[in-house]
């Protein structure tokens, strides 16, 4: 069977909370969640209400194919820890699957591991069942700025950043840390296909004069950048300092990176269709090859 060699969806693109139906439209109410497909690897990155519908659609599709192709396996990467890059997690499908496989893969943030924080996320009061309590396997891995993520053909291992690069690679995945968001900063993802197709999500951080010169070089030339662009010009001065951009910040970022297309994500949950709508417009008069992430939104390279 052939796979792509890089496609993107968008499961959820909202921010800080699920808005009202009345405020999402076309665009969606979940929040973030990326599927990224790299051969037949599955890799998730944050696991915010989108993933619900981003698991079911797994099931389905692995019950569609032959005991021989199906793939129970999937990585789901974290930017960080915050509530609505977690909320859909307790109802990802692949956790109450008894051949799934998962692989947490994450930096550590602040004092706390992520299997620390996923059990106590999932757990009684919180939940109603633990995670021991369900039939998937699971495996923790720790990631930081000096660890490459290298997926192969049939598996994946993480090494350090100055070890040389192995031969047979099917993509690659670094990781850059992000101060810019309170308490902890998040982490910026960098995913290369063995072609040179690259996908660079960015969220929860904020911009300043002149741009975040680290994440400009982290994005330098990719095909996609996604880029975290919660509030307008106007909203900004009411919300300085909670570690979110507006489109003119992110629009900046492409441009001084020579991206090839810009996403912009994590949606304010008040913003209604017509409000993010102007916002595109807005950003495309400042980079043209702007979209705005909408739930279902695929992107093959």
């Amino acid at each position: 069977m052939s796979y792509p060699d890089l496609r993107v969806k968008i499961y959820g693109s909202r921010g800080s909370y699920s808005p009202t139906v009345g405020n999402a439209t076309s665009i969606g109410v979940n929040t973030t969640c990326f599927r990224i497909d790299i051969g037949s690897h599955v890799l998730i990155f944050d696991a915010g209400s989108g993933i619900i519908n981003c698991g079911q659609d797994l099931v389905r599709e692995m019950f569609a194919k032959p005991p021989a192709e199906q793939h129970w396996t999937t990585h789901l990467f974290f930017t960080h820890m915050h509530i609505d890059h977690l909320v859909g997690f307790p109802y990802f499908a692949m956790l109450y699957m008894p051949k799934s496989q998962i692989h947490f893969i994450a930096p550590r943030i602040m004092d706390y591991q992520l299997e620390e924080v996923l059990n106590t996320f999932m757990h009684p009061p919180y939940f109603p069942v633990s995670m021991q309590d369900l039939p998937f396997r699971g495996d923790y891995h720790d990631i930081a700025e000096n660890k490459t993520v290298f997926f192969y053909e049939d598996r994946f291992e993480i090494i350090p950043a100055i070890a040389a690069a192995p031969g047979d690679w099917l993509a690659k995945i670094t990781n850059m840390r992000n101060y810019m968001h309170p308490k902890g900063g998040s982490h910026f993802y960098r995913i290369e296909s063995r072609s040179g197709k690259v996908v660079v999500i960015a969220s929860d951080t904020e911009g300043f004069v002149g741009g975040d010169q680290r994440l400009v070089q982290f994005a330098k030339d990719a095909d996609l950048l996604m880029h975290d662009a919660q509030y307008t010009p106007e909203d900004y001065g009411k919300f300085q300092g909670f570690g979110h951009s507006t489109y003119e910040m992110a629009c900046d970022i492409a441009h001084q990176a020579g991206v090839k297309k810009l996403l912009l994500i994590h949606h304010d949950p008040k913003h209604d269709d017509e409000k993010l709508q102007t916002i595109e417009a807005n950003a495309r008069k400042l980079f043209p090859q702007t979209h705005l992430a909408s739930e279902s939104m695929e992107f093959d390279f």
